[in-house]
């Protein structure tokens, strides 16, 4: 059997033969449910185009006869529902939009629309009308459902916000304007609102990442129940710690030989691909799917970690980060950066409904990061949430971005392969001063005012930050270690295994307290020599130890100290 990374035809995921992790009992929830028309918001890459095919092959009239091959082995094969190939189905998606210009963007959104249409008319047989004349999409698709008014339609929409997302990110007004009560996105909405009245529309399921389209069109298409935040459906996308748990299982009698240390290898795919919470009462936290995916289908023949943990295109998704903190107020947006970085985490509530006749708030702000998965709840604190990043792999999206502001910042220009060099030198030669060197400089090339907000935690996240550019080791900051906790440790992650591991404990003072320089190193040096004296600490192979201090922008103090025997 075939791992389904990167398979998004459920038919082709059965018929190829592929291990699939069963949800289908939550189809059973979704059509005992009191609401028929449904949205669905998750991450990228967390399965939804793959749920979107699941549903059709599912509701589709014209797979009744390969109902058994498709869901036989599955639960609701097992346990099929009353409206079972009972629908005519109408897939509508909306990616791949030329987003350049505001007609580029309405000519795309029409061309996917008639593509939607075509596919319809294939599938059922139905003679091909010609719907392209009509400029206004909304239009389009009003004059298609008067023609099969006598059809009960299922429309599954997958990616309903992925034009508006790419928008949104450098093009405000842009997007405020597509969505406006003349918008031609809203008028489209409010056609699919009309048809639900006349019966023509009788189900309605629609996935996407955000709610900020949907939401800001509440007068125009207010039928939709949001079931992303729903402990019910938390599940429902992305793998529980049991379904990682069976993917594993699967590989290993796949391979018909034990995997090596199968504890270490759920800890390391916990670390980097868990802590999706998009619920405060829910029980579990969840992993990314496809990112899982990506990991096991590398790993299952040789049983070796991939270089990369994040596969180049989903990395190319959450890669939009950079534009998101230019949204509106860029420095308000730096400011929830800043908490994120230094504080690990950031309070808010969460935005449901987004309004554009009030002000682009904070919170707006933060809750648009929740729902593109770039942090998550951690957990409630009355009506606020403690929203934080979910993992080791976001956290270095994060920080690559940080690099990128703090070069601006500084006016210096950071070679990610010059930077890469240098961490090979500290890697295999323990040669520490060379990254130090590029942390000097980011922070000679940064201003006054910026100083006033920089103490310890900022200048240690700033070296976590280029050392994680290279890839080359598991950056660990702050790990608790029998209460006390090591400022950074660098530890080998496979496949990677170069001479030498680290433990650095790092001090910052202000050029106004460098009279307090003797002192900081005394004390750093008896936190780390208590740190050495740790047996988890002294069985890591090849350490080295260091104390670092810095004043203003220089690093005042590299003294190494040698682990006892």
């Amino acid at each position: 059997m075939k791992l389904p990374y990167g398979i998004s035809n459920f038919a082709k995921l059965v018929n190829d033969g592929c291990y699939f992790i069963d949800k289908t009992r939550y189809i059973e929830l979704l059509e005992y449910d009191s609401d028929s028309y449904l949205f669905y918001l998750r991450p990228r890459r967390f399965g939804k185009s793959l749920w979107i095919s699941i549903l059709s092959y599912y509701y589709g009239i014209e797979h009744k006869s390969d109902f058994e091959n498709l869901f036989g082995r599955y639960y609701i094969g097992k346990h099929p529902t009353p409206k079972a190939n009972s629908y005519y189905i109408l897939d509508l998606e909306f990616s791949r939009i030329d987003t350049a210009t505001p007609e580029s963007t309405k000519h795309g959104f029409k061309i996917n629309l008639l593509m939607g249409l075509k596919n319809f008319e294939q599938r059922y047989g139905i003679s091909p009308e010609d719907y392209s004349n009509e400029s206004e999409p909304a239009n389009v698709l009003k004059l298609f459902l008067s023609e099969h008014k006598d059809k009960k339609i299922y429309i599954l929409i997958d990616e309903y916000d992925h034009f508006a997302n790419e928008i949104l990110s450098f093009r405000f007004e842009h997007f405020s304007e597509m969505v406006s009560r003349t918008g031609f996105v809203r008028k489209f909405y409010e056609t699919i609102k009309a048809a639900t009245a006349k019966g023509i529309v009788d189900r309605l399921f629609i996935t996407g990442v955000t709610p900020i389209t949907l939401d800001s069109m509440t007068s125009g298409f207010n039928i939709a129940t949001n079931l992303s935040l729903n402990k019910r459906y938390h599940s429902m996308l992305g793998f529980t710690e049991a379904e990682v748990i069976s993917l594993i299982d699967f590989i290993s009698a796949s391979q018909h030989s034990e995997i090596p240390n199968h504890l270490l290898l759920q800890e390391d795919l916990r670390k980097w691909y868990n802590g999706y919470l998009f619920c405060v009462q829910a029980n579990e936290r969840i992993y990314n799917p496809d990112i899982v995916l990506y990991f096991l289908k590398e790993y299952r023949y040789e049983y070796q970690y991939p270089d990369s943990l994040i596969d180049i295109n989903i990395a190319s998704d959450y890669g939009k980060i950079r534009r998101l903190f230019d949204l509106k107020n860029r420095d308000q947006n730096h400011q929830v950066l800043d908490r994120l970085i230094q504080d690990n985490q950031v309070v808010s509530q969460i935005t449901q409904q987004f309004s554009f006749e009030k002000p682009f708030t904070q919170q707006d702000f933060v809750s648009l990061l929740f729902y593109m998965g770039l942090i998550s709840i951690q957990k409630g604190i009355g009506s606020d949430v403690v929203l934080a990043i979910p993992n080791y792999v976001i956290q270095g999206l994060y920080l690559e971005f940080l690099v990128e502001v703090l070069q601006e910042q500084a006016q210096v220009t950071v070679e990610s392969m010059d930077v890469s060099a240098a961490v090979r030198q500290l890697a295999f030669e323990n040669q520490i001063k060379p990254i130090l060197k590029f942390v000097e400089d980011i922070l000679q090339g940064l201003s006054n005012r910026d100083f006033q907000k920089f103490n310890e935690k900022y200048v240690k996240v700033i070296l976590i930050a280029l050392i994680r550019l290279s890839n080359l080791y598991y950056v660990k900051s702050e790990p608790e270690i029998n209460r006390k906790y090591p400022d950074i440790m660098l530890l080998y992650r496979p496949p990677f295994f170069p001479n030498y591991q680290f433990v650095i404990e790092l001090k910052y003072l202000k050029k106004s307290e460098a009279a307090l320089l003797k002192d900081t190193t005394q004390a750093a040096i008896t936190q780390l020599t208590g740190y050495l004296q740790n047996e988890e600490v002294r069985s890591l192979k090849n350490l080295k130890a260091y104390v670092v201090i810095f004043v203003g922008t220089e690093a005042s103090v590299v003294q190494e100290m040698l682990p006892e025997p």
